[in-house]
C-alpha cells in the first residue's frame, strides 16, 4: 500500500517518535521528517513539537488535528471502496454501540451477517451516544447505534424504543408503590447511570424543575445493581440491559421514560457499499430478532 503524507503524520502521532514511526512504516527516519516538513510547509504552520523524549502536537497542530483526521477517513474510505470492488467480504465494519445493543441485537446481527458474507470483519466500539455522533462526524465509525435522542448533526432510522423503570430495594419505603413519579424518586439519594453527555432521567428532573441528589454516578448497571441492594441508593436503568433484579422491586415511572434507540450515519450518500449493505441488513432483520423480546419496543419500517 502506498502511503499518503497523511499516513505518516498519523503513525508519528501515534508512535510520538519519527524513528518509531519510520521503523513501524519501513521508512528511514529522514523520509518521515521531510514528509512531515513538507505536510507542515503545505499548510504554512509547524504541527509537532520536536524534543529529546519525542514529538507532540503543538497548538496548531490541536486546531488541524480534526481536519487531518476528516482527511485521512476519505483515503480509508477509498480504500475500503477499491477493496469492495473486488468483493464485499474483504470489507471492515466499524461500529459505535452501547451495552444493551451489544448484549441483545449486534451479535445476532453480526451471526447472520457472517452466514452470507463469511470473510467480513466488524470493528467494535462500546461508547456513549455523543461520542459516536463524534466519531460519525470524524469519519472513524461506518455505523453507530445511538439514542436518536441525543443526536443533533448525523443522519439516522430508528430502530425501536424501550423503556426506564425505578430500581429500590425490598425494603425501601418506595418499595410499597406500585408506579412511582419523579418527584417521588428525586426525595432520595439516587444513583446516575452514565450514559455520558445526554441522560433520559437527568433530563427529565430538570425539565419538571426536580433538584435530584446525585450520590453516584456508574456505568455499568452491574455495579448499580450490586450498590442499591447495599442500600446506597436508588436508581432508574433501562428493563433491557437489567439480569438477575429478581430481589430488587421493578417499578413502572409515571412519566413514562422511553429512549428511542436507532442506527445512525454520517452521510448516506458518500457511506461506503459494505456500510449500506449491512445498514440495510440491520434494518431488515432487527425487528426478527428483537420481535420476542418484550422489552424492545419495534418500530415498523
Amino acid at each position: 500500500m502506498n502511503l499518503t503524507k497523511y499516513d505518516v503524520f498519523f503513525k508519528v502521532l501515534e508512535t510520538k517518535t519519527i524513528s518509531q514511526a519510520a521503523k513501524e512504516i519501513g521508512y528511514s527516519q529522514s523520509a518521515v521528517s521531510q514528509t512531515i516538513k513538507a505536510l507542515e510547509e503545505e499548510l504554512e504552520t509547524t504541527l509537532f513539537i520536536r524534543q529529546k523524549s519525542g514529538v507532540s502536537l503543538s497548538q496548531d497542530g490541536l486546531a488541524y488535528l480534526p481536519y487531518l483526521k476528516s482527511v485521512q477517513a476519505s483515503l480509508d474510505n477509498l480504500r475500503t471502496k477499491k477493496k469492495e470492488m473486488k468483493g464485499l467480504n474483504q470489507a471492515i465494519l466499524k461500529i459505535g454501540t452501547f451495552t444493551s445493543v451489544s448484549r441483545h441485537l449486534l451479535p445476532s446481527l453480526m451471526e447472520e451477517f457472517i452466514q452470507i458474507y463469511p470473510n467480513a470483519q466488524f470493528e467494535l466500539y462500546q461508547s456513549e451516544y455523543t461520542n459516536i455522533e463524534q466519531q460519525l462526524l470524524e469519519g472513524s465509525l461506518d455505523l453507530g447505534f445511538t439514542c436518536i435522542d441525543a443526536i443533533q448533526q448525523v443522519q439516522y432510522q430508528e430502530l425501536y424504543y424501550d423503556e426506564m423503570f425505578a430500581l429500590v430495594p425490598q425494603n425501601h419505603v418506595l418499595a410499597k408503590y406500585n408506579v412511582l413519579s419523579m418527584k417521588q424518586i428525586a426525595k432520595y439519594p439516587f444513583i446516575q447511570l452514565d450514559e455520558g453527555e445526554y441522560s433520559l432521567p437527568i433530563n427529565m428532573f430538570h425539565s419538571l424543575n426536580l433538584p435530584v441528589q446525585i450520590k453516584h454516578k456508574v456505568y455499568d448497571d452491574s455495579t448499580i445493581l450490586a450498590m442499591i441492594r447495599q442500600n446506597l441508593g436508588i436508581s432508574i436503568l433501562y428493563q433491557n440491559a437489567l439480569s438477575d433484579y429478581d430481589d430488587l422491586c421493578l417499578i413502572p415511572i409515571q412519566e413514562n421514560l422511553f429512549r428511542h434507540v436507532g442506527i445512525a450515519y454520517n452521510n448516506y450518500d458518500t457511506l461506503s457499499y459494505a456500510g449500506k449493505t449491512f445498514l440495510d441488513f440491520i434494518l431488515k432483520k432487527t425487528p426478527e430478532i428483537l420481535k420476542d423480546k418484550d422489552s424492545f419496543h419495534i418500530i415498523k419500517i
